[in-house]
């Protein structure tokens, strides 16, 4: 198993990144949740916002083990939350779409009451 916080690194600025995949994350191809973990931190790369608060993404083929390149774009963003939309190619054939929420630390959460049963 590789290093994590090694194998996800993104290189790049302004929305526009690369990463190299490792093998040390092979199953038939990488690892589903690495490849996802690759785009968050693009994500988490393009904003000055660091909670993510929501992540879903669509795995649309399988990738090699080499470079990837992701763009990430901005279609909301205010003071305390941001929407990100990041996509991950290779060699012009799209690997994965995701959306993402991030909000600023700080943020209240959902509170639950939980009341005892009678």
């Amino acid at each position: 198993m590789g290093d994590f916080s090694v194998d996800t690194t993104v290189t790049g600025a302004d929305g526009v990144y690369r990463a190299r995949l490792s093998r040390d994350w092979e199953i038939w191809g990488p690892n589903g949740g690495y490849v996802a973990a690759v785009a968050l931190r693009a994500a988490g790369a393009a904003t000055t916002l660091t909670r993510p608060a929501t992540f879903a993404c669509h795995f649309l083929n399988v990738a090699d083990f080499d470079l990837v390149d992701l763009r990430v774009t901005t279609p909301r963003a205010a003071k305390r939350a941001a929407s990100l939309s990041v996509s991950m190619t290779q060699n012009g054939r799209q690997i994965l779409q995701a959306s993402v929420w991030v909000v600023a630390d700080g943020s209240d959460g959902f509170v639950r009451d939980t009341a005892a049963a009678p």
